[in-house]
């Protein structure tokens, strides 16, 4: 029995495609996580992104779908719609937080701590320069002053941080928005994963997987380490968990591809069942 702590119901990718998807490995649960449309998220007005559509989704499901909320940053009462979503007694966390602004921006800032008093994680999406969540240096002074809030790392530039240095400017020639190659010991996330305790992250999208699979035997040792901080995740845009993104487009499944490598590269079976639902369960109090 799986747990996906990362999938979307978006204008093309509805309800009953996030249950194919998890169905095809043998069934789960799925967290769905909606983003509220503005111009500081980037989503369009469509539905399918909103919390609306999340608390839709778990009311016709809600034995495999774990619901997230979202708002924008910018509402005059962002604070006041998170009470509301919290005294509906559904949702287990807050995100996807993806916003272009500073990690740290004081807007952010007051999400984090209201959070952190409702006991709801933050899902965290770091993007480069200018970005969503940009700035991700600044991010430990946030761990540092929200104690109380657990937050999930996810995406392109939180998983470049694997590794020591990398490019992160994307008008850089050697720029590589997913790098590949051996990873050089020291990286953020490896530190921050070590020393502070509200820190987890999820392996989902390109990024989490390639993350993993550019150094085999330093992500066999990453995977290790952190055993207890990290969980399996797609983020996968296909249809049905067999690479179907609809109008005769394929691409290999994220999940075929995660789950294929962790049977690979876990150390045990209590190992992978850790990564693939036991530490979702522990962090959203299942």
């Amino acid at each position: 029995m799986l747990l996906d702590p990362h999938t979307h119901i978006t204008g093309k990718r509805q309800l009953e495609h996030v249950l194919a998807h998890i169905r095809a490995y043998g069934g789960g649960r799925s967290v769905v996580l909606p983003i509220e449309p503005g111009d500081c998220t980037g989503v369009g007005r469509e539905r399918g992104w909103r919390t609306e559509a999340v608390i839709a989704a778990f009311e016709r499901q809600p034995d495999e779908i774990i619901p997230f909320c979202h708002v924008n940053p910018f509402a005059a009462d962002a604070l006041e719609q998170i009470r509301r979503y919290y005294a509906m007694g559904i949702f287990r966390g807050f995100g996807e937080h993806k916003v272009k602004i500073a990690c740290d921006h004081p807007l952010s800032m007051q999400i984090y701590h209201l959070c952190g008093e409702l006991g709801w994680p933050v899902l965290m999406h770091f993007d480069y320069q200018d970005y969503h969540n940009y700035n991700i240096e600044a991010f430990a002074a946030v761990l540092e002053a929200c104690p109380q809030t657990r937050f999930i790392g996810h995406a392109q530039s939180w998983w470049a941080n694997i590794s020591a240095a990398p490019v992160r400017d994307p008008r850089a020639a050697e720029f590589e928005e997913y790098p590949r190659g051996p990873v050089v010991p020291g990286g953020l996330v490896d530190r921050w994963l070590e020393e502070y305790p509200n820190l987890y992250a999820d392996l989902s999208a390109r990024s989490g997987y390639f993350a993993l699979d550019r150094d085999p035997q330093f992500g066999r040792d990453f995977i290790s380490r952190h055993r207890t901080k990290l969980m399996w995740a797609t983020d996968c845009p296909c249809l049905d968990g067999k690479g179907d993104l609809g109008g005769g487009r394929r691409r290999d499944c994220l999940a075929a591809l995660s789950l294929s490598w962790l049977r690979r590269y876990c150390e045990s079976d209590e190992h992978f069942d850790d990564l693939t639902y036991r530490n979702a369960e522990r962090l959203l109090g299942l």
